[in-house]
């Protein structure tokens, strides 16, 4: 199991030198974006959902529940994320309480398949389906929390052909909860699961600059407080998974796709 950190909120306040309520915003994005691109790559995939502030949305695998966070205060729309990892799911209601978001994002700690509402107007995943295997009974269940015509964003790796990247990753340690598929068997999942593709883009070169860009700042002086530091060998997992971006062993992609009704 490659989820394992507890006590989340604890460590950040030690690392960080200070209360959760002191933390700039900034800082706070440096921290509860569990995923490459950052609060940038959020506002890349947030056009895709075509969102208006009376809708509902539904965050799958939203670990410290910074997306979520962050499309409540962009869009004002309602968002729910739901997680298997119970000290992620405490953290992102420690974290969105701190935010003064409660009115408009929650979080559950559930399997997808035993989460009931099913009337989403929307939904997206953000560094998720590379720790699941059975892809098509995935992005069914999500296809079954959505209404008819919803929309669904992805943000995800992709492997670009037989190599596997270096361990260990953000997403896997030892690499037995790794599957991860080429970007085109991932985009023929989801459509084989009920979407249809509206856009399905390559990332990769912007996630190489983003990545480019973090060591840049980590080089002149790594905060404290940032995700690698929350990680169990966080430094090394992240190190490879930029390895693997520049060296195309794996790609990024961002998709759109709406619910066939």
């Amino acid at each position: 199991m490659t989820y394992t950190e507890t006590g989340i909120i604890d460590t950040i306040e030690r690392l960080a030198g200070t209360k959760l309520s002191a933390l700039p915003q900034a800082q706070l994005d440096g921290i509860d974006q569990f995923h490459a691109g950052g609060p940038e790559a959020v506002e890349r995939l947030i056009p895709g959902l075509q969102l208006t502030g009376k809708m509902s949305v539904l965050d799958v695998g939203s670990g410290l529940g910074g997306p979520a966070r962050q499309l409540a205060r962009a869009v004002g729309c309602q968002v729910v994320g739901v997680d298997i990892t119970a000290s992620y799911v405490n953290a992102a209601l420690d974290l969105t309480r701190t935010a003064g978001l409660t009115d408009s994002v929650r979080f559950v700690h559930t399997d997808l398949a035993d989460f009931e509402q099913t009337d989403f107007d929307a939904a997206y995943t953000i560094h998720v389906q590379m720790n699941v295997a059975d892809k098509q009974s995935f992005f069914t269940q999500i296809a079954r929390h959505l209404r008819p015509g919803a929309r669904l964003a992805t943000f995800e790796v992709c492997r670009s052909g037989d190599s596997e990247p270096a361990l260990p990753l953000p997403w896997s340690l030892d690499g037995s909860d790794n599957f991860l598929a080429t970007a085109d068997e991932l985009r023929d999942t989801i459509q084989s699961s009920g979407f249809t593709p509206v856009e399905w883009v390559d990332e990769s070169a912007w996630i190489r600059a983003w990545f480019d860009d973090l060591g840049r700042r980590l080089a002149a002086g790594p905060a404290p407080a940032a995700l690698p530091a929350l990680l169990a060998d966080g430094p090394t997992r992240m190190l490879n998974y930029a390895i693997a971006v520049s060296t195309g062993t794996v790609t990024v992609r961002r998709g759109a796709f709406v619910l066939t009704p």
